[in-house]
């Protein structure tokens, strides 16, 4: 998984629990202590261990845990991947077009593995995704969906028409303006 997933993971505990925390969620998770850098990979077992830590350590169910992260991250995401989203898009315009800036992103780095992802544009104002990993982080994207609506000043309403979680092949959300 990308490096600025798990450095981000590591700056959502300093943030949002108490001192030491982190340090606690890493030795709950097994992980030996690092430094994660933004341009390298690293296991996704790590990254589900740190997860499944905190939330034992938080008392907030993983998939919380998840979403809260994902809209966390989405600044962040934003910046370092900047390059790859217009100036000009609002938060629908992103999400239509997160196939292509995903293919930009695999293409800089072989590393990358970013899950599959599909995008229509159904009207101006619906836009349904696809996403399909074996990661499981469905939560994640819908944490980052609510965080692009905040960050673009846009009132999103998000509805998850099939999930992974509840056994089906893939997750579907259809998000629209509301």
């Amino acid at each position: 998984m990308h490096g600025v997933i798990h450095r981000n993971l590591k700056q959502y505990v300093e943030d949002r629990m108490e001192d030491g925390a982190w340090e606690q969620v890493r030795d709950h998770a097994g992980a030996e202590p690092k430094l994660y850098l933004p341009v390298s990979h690293y296991p996704d077992e790590e990254f589900h261990a740190l997860v499944d830590a905190i939330a034992d350590l938080s008392g907030h169910d993983e998939a919380t845990v998840l979403e809260n992260f994902g809209a966390f991250l989405t600044p962040d995401l934003l910046d370092t991947f900047k390059a790859h989203v217009r100036d000009d898009w609002d938060a629908l315009d992103l999400l239509a077009n997160l196939e292509t800036v995903y293919e930009q992103i695999e293409r800089q780095n072989d590393e990358n593995d970013l899950p599959n992802v599909h995008s229509d544009r159904v009207v101006s104002d619906m836009v349904v995704l696809t996403y399909q990993s074996d990661r499981d982080l469905c939560p994640m994207g819908r944490g980052v969906v609510e965080a692009l609506a905040d960050h673009y000043d846009q009132a999103l309403t998000i509805e998850e028409e099939k999930c992974q979680r509840d056994g089906d092949d893939h997750c579907e959300f259809t998000v629209s303006l509301a």
